[in-house]
């Protein structure tokens, strides 16, 4: 079978420093591969995501977006969404300053703003629900102030304790973890320096990432939670990872929106089976 050759570019994301922030896969198509050939890209490409999109022949979209870790297709990402987004303005010369793209959450925009670009994403919905002892014994044993759990997503876990300190020196054992959460597990604190209102770290090790550097869908989780604290509709996020990343987050209504920027990386191709 005669292969195909695909661009494909590595970006980072909600970052304007190369080697930080969040890095994202965007391989752009002209038609959908096979899903299980993208999720195989994805796995080759061993990030935390992986985006794909087509233009969209709807007229309430530019694009159909899609994205994958190396092991699942997930219905929304933050990082991959600016990485792609950044890939449509600065590399495949896109007319326009803001961008509509369909998705399996509903139509999302990215917008110039400056040096960054703004999204606009879906609110997540969250309810109280209780965390296992053993769950938290696998985030290093501290007793979080309080818990609940994404309505969107109901194998998410939300953790939040009373000091930055806590989720910033925390080193779960990843693979009790993996065990005992499905999905994502979230740890959140107030922000403990000057223009930081959330500290905040997201792990996965279910889905085969230890740790997400910086998440754009974990932002539409955690700001609107502080912004109801603080009384505030704009608050600023740190991901604390290694990497780490700066979110700024505007509360409207139902949607959350998240400006950060991007730095190119990679710039190639790569050849998949037809």
């Amino acid at each position: 079978m005669t292969p195909q050759t695909l661009s494909i570019y590595q970006v980072d994301a909600f970052t304007d420093v190369l080697f930080s922030g969040n890095p994202a896969a965007v391989v752009p198509l002209s038609d959908w591969l096979a899903d299980d050939l993208m999720q195989k890209i994805a796995m080759e490409n061993n990030l935390s995501e992986t985006a794909f999109f087509v233009p969209c022949v709807e007229d309430d979209a530019d694009f159909h977006i899609r994205w994958f870790t190396p092991t699942v297709e997930v219905p929304l990402c933050g990082h991959a969404t600016l990485a792609s987004a950044f890939v449509i303005f600065n590399q495949l010369g896109f007319d326009g300053d803001q961008i509509r793209l369909q998705s399996q959450s509903g139509v999302l925009t990215a917008r110039r703003d400056g040096d960054g670009i703004v999204l606009n994403f879906p609110k997540q919905p969250i309810k109280a629900e209780p965390v296992s002892r053993d769950v938290l014994d696998a985030l290093g044993g501290a007793t979080p102030i309080e818990t609940f759990g994404v309505v969107s997503r109901d194998t998410d876990i939300v953790v939040v304790f009373d000091e930055a300190s806590i989720v910033r020196s925390m080193q779960p054992d990843m693979s009790a973890l993996g065990k005992l959460a499905d999905r994502g597990v979230i740890v959140t604190a107030p922000g403990d320096k000057t223009g930081l209102d959330m500290v905040s770290r997201y792990f996965l090790p279910a889905l085969g990432i230890d740790e997400d550097p910086v998440t754009g869908y974990m932002h539409c989780v955690v700001a609107p939670f502080w912004a109801e604290k603080l009384g505030q509709n704009d608050v600023v996020g740190y991901q604390a990872s290694a990497r780490g990343g700066v979110v700024a987050c505007k509360i409207d209504g139902d949607r959350v929106h998240l400006k950060g920027e991007a730095v190119l990386y990679l710039k190639g191709e790569i050849v998949v089976p037809r």
